[in-house]
């Protein structure tokens, strides 16, 4: 069983991941911070048909700053943000690490949208800086 198993903070919304992660990152862009109220997500990309998932997410799309279409989904009963899709990765789903069941399985491997970072927001100086995802 995958350690990739995790939920929203009232467990409505609930997920298991059945293969490793594609990519773990941080993600420094406007959007990313406003949706997690901090200065950057941490995220891991896992494919669509490799996940579980139980319960109803509210989904809220916007335009990122790549241009592509991403859809943000929502706990609508404690208002966690659990994961994202995006057009330019079809079949991916993005999750937020912090919604883990063992977040410490999390380890990232690039920061995307660095020109974006805040000054306040300390970001391990040894992970990959890419222009964006």
């Amino acid at each position: 069983m995958s350690e990739f198993i995790g939920s929203c903070m009232c467990g409505a919304v609930q997920y298991a991941v059945k293969s490793e992660p594609r990519l773990s990152f941080l993600c420094q862009g406007r959007q990313c911070q406003r949706i997690t109220g901090t200065g950057h997500s941490a995220e891991f990309m896992a494919s669509e048909k490799d996940i579980d998932i139980s319960g109803e997410l509210k989904f809220y799309e916007l335009t990122a700053d790549s241009g592509n279409t991403v859809t943000s989904g929502f706990c609508p009963t404690c208002g966690n943000p659990v994961l994202k899709k995006s057009s330019g990765f079809p079949g991916i789903l993005f999750f937020h690490a912090a919604t883990l069941d063992n977040p410490t399985v999390f380890m990232p491997q690039a920061v995307f949208w660095g020109v974006s970072h805040q000054p306040w927001d300390y970001v391990n100086p040894n992970i990959e800086i890419k222009e964006y995802a």
